[in-house]
């Protein structure tokens, strides 16, 4: 250095690396989704155990949902409002897979407990994979094993004591089918519109189906608690509008299937919440089973990355 040259000795600033910030906000929206999520399994048990109508909290759960989500995006995401005919016959088939599913698992939950129900829901990723099989995607020996566990922790999961209702659980097993089916019906023809147009479209229907059958259904006419309309709004605020648009924020940010790794998650705060607040709780033997099914469902998930 030059006699008189002057060092620079200002600390160097270091810019903020956009992956970064991007990857936060990603696992950030992720984590809102799974905790949002999480809660309805718990408030729906607690409301059908005091005598709620499940078609009831469920049809109003989805209308809420619908109301919010069209004024959040007519206000701020104008463009989300359109869609051509193809893709509101693909959102009418997925609403009709989501909301059948759905209907199931509220009327699940007045036969069974709510952590034994979303154990085996979580099952949903390898019935999706087994339905991608018939299309013609190949069953290896691994996916055959992850199959094994799942239905080894099944077996755990409903066997001890014979105490569980098993109409309840196959009922939980239809839910987890269609909301497999509804995945696939997703990728399969929906894949090329918009996350925000499909779930604002698939809401509104399963709104409009709900309400039929509540119509017709004129045994659930109820007069609503309090809190009954407590638990609608949570479930239609945060478990259906709230989680649905952060999880879009997760998809656009950190993908669809860091995402999707998140749902053995989901699932532990799911007992946990039925566990604190329900007081429910599960042997020895059916932890060890739900934990044979968290795991076939993770190693689905981390193979489809």
């Amino acid at each position: 250095m030059e006699c008189g040259e002057k060092r620079d000795t200002k600390p160097a600033i270091k810019k903020a690396n956009p992956f970064e910030k991007d990857h936060a906000k990603g696992i950030l929206n992720a984590v809102i989704a799974v905790f949002c999520l999480s809660l309805t399994p718990a408030l729906v048990k607690g409301a059908i155990s005091a005598g709620i109508d499940p078609t009831s909290l469920l049809t109003m759960r989805m209308v809420v949902a619908s109301v919010v989500l069209w004024s959040v995006f007519l206000l701020f995401f104008p463009s989300a409002a359109s869609i051509d005919g193809k893709g509101l016959i693909g959102c009418l088939c997925v609403a009709l897979a989501n909301a059948s599913g759905l209907l199931c698992y509220y009327t699940a939950l007045t036969r069974i407990n709510a952590s034994v129900a979303h154990v085996i829901f979580s099952l949903f990723p390898l019935i999706a994979l087994v339905m991608l099989a018939f299309k013609g995607e190949p069953m290896s020996a691994l996916k055959l094993l992850r199959l094994a566990l799942a239905l080894i922790g099944v077996y755990m999961l409903v066997k001890p004591g014979g105490r569980i209702d098993l109409v309840g659980v196959a009922l939980v097993l239809l839910t987890a089918i269609f909301y497999a089916l509804h995945m696939n019906l997703t990728h399969w023809y929906l894949k090329d519109y918009s996350p925000k147009t499909v779930a604002l479209y698939v809401v509104s229907f399963m709104a409009l189906i709900m309400s039929l059958i509540y119509i017709i259904r004129f045994d659930t006419y109820q007069t609503l608690t309090v809190s009954a309309w407590m638990v609608i709004l949570i479930t239609g605020l945060l478990s259906t509008a709230v989680a649905r648009i952060a999880m879009f924020g997760a998809i656009k940010y950190i993908g669809s299937g860091q995402t999707a790794l998140l749902c053995p998650a989901e699932t532990v705060l799911a007992v946990l919440w039925a566990i604190l607040f329900l007081g429910e709780r599960l042997s020895w033997i059916q932890v060890i089973g739900g934990s044979l099914i968290l795991a076939s469902s993770s190693l689905v998930l981390k193979s489809r990355l």
